[in-house]
């Protein structure tokens, strides 16, 4: 297992993501992991980000699972991606006051510059509470570094 280096935070001290900056006073913070072909992103929830009391709010699920597949896309190909759609699905609550929740990401597949990644988030039991697929545009890695000052891979 190896965690994932957030290499736009060491870049500027500045980067303010809501999903991953640990600068970010009011943002998620997430870590991300890998092993072999699996990927996912660590996270505990806290009652600021509830729907309802005890709930995570339904549009921080979805930006968890955003945030985790584009994350896999600049560690598997270097390269900057935004989201060209994203359809969320609610299983079941996600407790926000259980602990620790998993967030998986699975390429589908990835063709030309567009990918297709799968997600689920797992709770603290390891049931599977919400899942999406999303499509994700794949900049060149010419503009990714020079028009979002984009790492280089070997950062990560």
């Amino acid at each position: 297992m190896r965690k994932i280096t957030n290499a736009f935070a060491l870049k500027d001290d500045k980067y303010g993501c809501f999903g991953c900056s640990p600068n970010n006073l009011f943002g998620l913070h997430l870590e991300f992991f890998t092993e072999g072909k699996e990927f996912w992103a660590e996270w505990t929830p806290k009652p600021q980000f509830d729907g309802w009391q005890g709930v995570v709010h339904g549009g921080i699920q979805t930006t968890l699972m955003d945030e985790t597949a584009e994350w896999l896309i600049f560690t598997r190909y270097g390269r900057s991606a935004v989201t060209i759609e994203i359809l969320s699905k609610f299983k079941t609550p996600l407790s926000s006051v259980d602990g620790k929740i998993i967030i998986k990401a699975t390429e589908i597949s990835f063709a030309r510059n567009i990918a297709e990644i799968s997600v689920q988030i797992f709770n603290s039991e390891e049931q599977i509470c919400t899942e999406a697929t999303g499509k994700f545009f794949v900049f060149t890695e010419k503009d990714s570094k020079e028009k979002y000052n984009f790492p280089d891979i070997s950062e990560f």
